[in-house]
């Protein structure tokens, strides 16, 4: 819980703290790993729907929890099967970035600022999330390539240093006066590692490597895949950080 500030309201700016600085706070109180503010501001209308900045909100996995996808190779398929899945780590970190993009575009709206919630039920709701593609137009992992936490790796998701691509995101896009920066892409230290690839069963990966204006599909048949977060668990700069 965010303590002293009701429900609804951002606290009100006191001299030498910045409307960032107080973000960061609350999304930190309310279980927030990390927090980043983009320009987004140069990119098509259709993708930034006008809004400037983007507010880039992030939860990472236990380390723990990665390594029982590795060692449980149907983990996520015994999960759905004695219908557990709603108590995953990952589903209810989903569900809590999205949470806290909701109530954090309440917030900025009570301080007369528009915001846009890029939550899944909101995208949904707005016409903007597609269910048979599983596309929306501005993905969170195209903000944190812009606020430079990593790259685009072979499995199609973000890949950062430190946390490998054990990472829920969620974004707000706003017109609120923040400090934001845009950072160009990471570069990619997939190489020649493939080992994302060998340990997708449904064989949903391509081999593609990412690169600027590269087709979802060319990486990724979206069909095949079973959301079994094998390629995620198993990523070399994932196994990094779950051992810590």
């Amino acid at each position: 819980m965010v303590t002293g500030y009701p429900v609804g309201q951002l606290p009100a700016e006191r001299a030498g703290v910045t409307l960032n600085s107080e973000i960061l706070s609350i999304l930190s109180d309310r279980g927030a790993d990390f927090t980043h503010f983009v320009d987004i501001s140069g990119l098509a209308g259709e993708l930034n729907r006008g809004y400037p900045g983007a507010i880039l909100i992030g939860m990472v996995l236990s380390r723990g929890y990665v390594r029982k996808i590795m060692d449980t190779p149907d983990y996520v398929e015994r999960m759905v099967r004695s219908c557990e899945i709603h108590m995953d780590e990952f589903q209810l970190k989903e569900v809590g970035t999205d949470r806290l993009a909701d109530e954090l575009t309440d917030r900025l709206a009570e301080r007369g600022h528009e915001a846009f919630s890029q939550s899944e039920g909101n995208l949904t709701e707005t016409g903007l999330y597609s269910e048979g593609t599983r596309t929306s137009p501005l993905p969170h992992k195209t903000i944190a390539l812009m606020a430079g936490l990593g790259w685009i790796g072979k499995n199609n998701l973000l890949v950062t240093r430190e946390f490998g691509s054990a990472v829920s995101m969620c974004t707000v896009l706003t017109d609120a006066p923040l400090d934001t920066v845009r950072r160009s892409p990471a570069e990619s230290l997939c190489g020649s590692c493939e080992t994302c690839i060998d340990a997708c069963l449904p064989g949903a990966l391509k081999g593609r490597a990412w690169e600027a204006g590269i087709p979802r599909d060319e990486m990724l048949d979206v069909d095949r895949c079973v959301t079994c977060l094998r390629c995620m668990a198993l990523c070399p700069w994932t196994v990094r950080y779950a051992a810590g």
